[in-house]
């Protein structure tokens, strides 16, 4: 089962994403806290001393990208995602209705980000590098999740944090459990370190 979450209460740095329409970024949606982008850069700065790439799947309009981005640099961010929405979610009407991608390259503009615009499947069968960070937030059932990570797995390296988004869904809690019983959890997000 998932480790207790840890409280990320206290004061937040400069890591943390400006709210919406401060700094030249707009996001539409609210779905990525204060408390997970400090908790993202938190994980980040375990796995800063290794090798190896950092992967974001399911990006948005960039707020977990961003947050990232910031903790990693100079290092890049490879930002992987449609930017279609996730089939069966509210992503899925939303992107179909407004142009998700340009808002994504618009708000995360001159920064340290590769932006990769297809699905993770694709992704790991065109890019086979070695990955010491990922952060997972795309479609949200238990087979894409626990396929994801199925598929992320052989490219980390030792010491490599894979982590994700919305760690208490169902759905994601048991694709996560079924791969790492003993998985954490901060803020909104699950994480392991591979050994």
């Amino acid at each position: 089962r998932f480790v207790a979450p840890v409280d990320c209460r206290r004061a937040l740095p400069s890591l943390v994403v400006p709210a919406s329409g401060v700094g030249g970024v707009t996001f539409t949606e609210e779905w990525f806290s204060p408390e997970s982008q400090q908790a993202l850069a938190d994980l980040y700065a375990k796995v800063a001393h290794l090798e190896g790439d950092i992967v974001e799947v399911g990006c948005w309009e960039g707020r977990s990208t961003i947050a990232l981005a910031k903790a990693c640099d100079p290092a890049w961010v490879r930002a992987v995602d449609t930017w279609q929405g996730s089939p069966g979610e509210v992503s899925e009407t939303l992107a179909a209705e407004r142009d998700v991608l340009s808002r994504f390259l618009a708000n995360t503009a001159g920064m340290n980000i590769h932006v990769y615009v297809m699905g993770w499947r694709d992704y790991f069968a065109d890019f086979p590098y070695p990955v010491r960070f990922i952060h997972i937030d795309a479609t949200h059932t238990y087979t894409e999740v626990a396929d994801n990570i199925a598929a992320a797995l052989p490219f980390m390296v030792p010491g490599g944090v894979l982590c994700g988004d919305d760690a208490l869904h169902p759905p994601v809690r048991d694709a996560v459990l079924a791969h790492f019983p003993d998985a954490n959890v901060v803020a909104s997000l699950w994480w392991v370190q591979v050994p």
